[in-house]
């Protein structure tokens, strides 16, 4: 597995939060995973949301030059 980078994104409150996102190969497709500092699983639902798989909270990405 290896690291690409973080996404910066933040809920309906304006919480803030960084999404950390790996590579990795699994047999001959290569599989992309999100995950939160705490360790929970992060899905991408389109180029700007994401959903916390665990709670289904929707997170925007928001501009790092911010």
């Amino acid at each position: 597995m290896e690291y690409v980078g973080r996404i910066l994104a933040e809920d309906a409150s304006g919480c803030r939060f960084e999404i950390h996102q790996y590579r990795e190969r699994r047999f001959f497709a290569r599989v992309t995973r999100f995950v939160l500092d705490t360790g929970e699983e992060v899905q991408r639902l389109d180029a700007n949301t994401f959903v916390i798989a665990g709670t289904r909270e929707t997170l925007a990405l928001i501009d790092s030059d911010e």
